[in-house]
């Protein structure tokens, strides 16, 4: 994979991690509560996490 193209999709799913957990915390504290929107923009906020975290890793020689 073409490195800027690596780097720049790390970027991407960090960002998109960081505004999932933020969209779940605002949706969670909003009387009443919309815990459906909530749950679905946690789990996609982890799922972009860890895929940041997958495609910044080192490669292993």
């Amino acid at each position: 994979m073409n490195p800027n193209l690596r780097i720049f999709l790390t970027i991407f799913c960090y960002i998109s991690a960081v505004m999932g957990v933020v969209t779940a915390v605002i949706n969670a504290s909003q009387k009443p509560a919309a815990t459906t929107s909530a749950v679905v923009a946690g789990v996609l906020g982890v799922v972009f996490l860890f895929g940041g975290m997958a495609l910044g890793r080192r490669p292993h020689h």
